[in-house]
């Protein structure tokens, strides 16, 4: 108990330290893009040094993969709040929808999406944290479609996962945002492919 105490202090401080430069990380991105941004900029933009960059994070292709799943991370708990507002499954789903495309309709996060998902896509090293987090959001999806009746519910929250997904990453390309036609149609478009009992 005596150690935890006296630990605390030391373990906030680490924690204020990285989510410095995760944040100082996403506005250097977002200057930077397509390039990834210099260590250099991150630590300037953090206020830290070199030294604590390092002692967190082995390089910038390790920062900017912990970058990308604080992200999802926080998307998630976005998502669970929205969909705890209902407990109507189809009312959920369309919510996990509507939430995940806020991501491209959002300016500031659209533009922090974008420059960091350009900056990994020459990244070929898979990264346990961001796939750790994707299936996080995979599975909130699956209660709400095992109360529809779907019959597959872990291939239809994949189906539906990645046509917003696709769609999401189409519009922060061509920075641009999906209508609300666009968003209609396409929750229109999951619902009715759902593999539910006859």
């Amino acid at each position: 108990m005596a150690v935890d105490r006296a630990l605390k202090p030391l373990r906030d401080d680490a924690v204020r330290d990285v989510e410095a430069i995760l944040d100082a990380a996403l506005k250097a991105a977002e200057k930077s893009t397509p390039a990834a941004p210099r260590v250099a900029d991150i630590v300037a933009e953090a206020g830290t040094s070199n030294q604590a960059f390092y002692r967190y994070f082995t390089g910038k292709d390790d920062l900017m993969q912990a970058v990308m799943a604080r992200g999802l991370r926080r998307v998630r708990a976005y998502l669970e709040h929205l969909m705890s507002r209902t407990t109507d499954p189809q009312a959920q789903v369309e919510l996990w929808i509507r939430g995940l495309l806020t991501q491209a309709t959002n300016q500031t996060a659209a533009r922090q999406s974008a420059a960091v998902t350009e900056i990994l896509s020459g990244s070929r090293r898979p990264d346990t944290r961001t796939g750790e987090a994707t299936t996080a959001l995979l599975d909130l999806l699956l209660e709400p479609l095992t109360q529809l009746g779907s019959t597959h519910v872990e291939l239809d929250a994949l189906t539906i996962y990645e046509a917003t997904m696709g769609t999401m990453n189409r519009h922060l390309t061509m920075q641009t945002a999906p209508t609300p036609q666009e968003c209609d149609h396409l929750i229109a478009f999951c619902i009715h492919g759902l593999r539910l009992p006859s």
